[in-house]
């Protein structure tokens, strides 16, 4: 019996190799069909823009908040509270805000992912120091054409651009009649490790 000349693989035929928008070969990745809601969102999002927001002042004279600072290192578990160990006090306003600079330091939330691999997540809380003149490789939170974002200054061929910290964003090069305005110089991201913030 002679077998049809129509159906399965034919030469040429499907999608090229990459022929999508990232002109890159795919791979097939099975999910449960319940999740595919969820991973499609986390996808979407982990593709959204970094921005601040809700800028807060810090206090012009913050009151010291003293924490015990442990000289033991240990790589997992606690330390001893024997007080052998007990190597000083640290108050987080003198770690977070430059001495001098309280007027000018200010608190904003971050929102987006693009600057992921910065450490920079969304929903976290970055530090902000008005007072510092940014240079190259400093992250900081721009004003370009009067949109707020967040990215490390750098340059590309001679160039300056803002540099996104995220594969899925390109870098944002300065074009004739853009206008950029440093707000300010990123010093410290605060993060909460606990579901629900505190």
């Amino acid at each position: 019996m002679t077998p049809p000349d129509h159906g399965g693989a034919r030469p040429g035929a499907g999608r090229k190799p990459g022929s999508n928008a990232y002109g890159e070969p795919t791979t097939p990745i099975r999910i449960p069909r319940s999740q595919v809601g969820t991973v499609v969102s986390f996808l979407d999002a982990f593709r959204q823009d970094t921005h601040a927001g809700d800028p807060r002042p810090v206090s012009v004279q913050p009151s010291p908040i003293h924490l015990i600072a442990f000289a033991s290192r240990v790589p997992a578990g606690f330390p001893s509270p024997a007080t052998d160990y007990i190597d000083d006090a640290i108050d987080l306003n003198a770690e977070l805000i430059i001495q001098g600079h309280e007027a000018s330091t200010f608190v904003l939330r971050v929102k987006g992912w693009s600057m992921h691999n910065a450490g920079i997540f969304d929903g976290d809380r970055i530090v902000v120091d008005r007072a510092l003149d940014p240079v190259q490789g400093d992250v900081v939170v721009a004003i370009l054409n009067n949109d707020l974002t967040i990215k490390r200054l750098g340059k590309v061929d001679g160039q300056i651009a803002l540099i996104p910290e995220n594969p899925h964003f390109a870098p944002i090069l300065m074009e004739d009649g853009d206008e950029l305005v440093i707000w300010g110089v990123v010093t410290n991201c605060l993060r909460s490790f606990r579901r629900g913030g505190r």
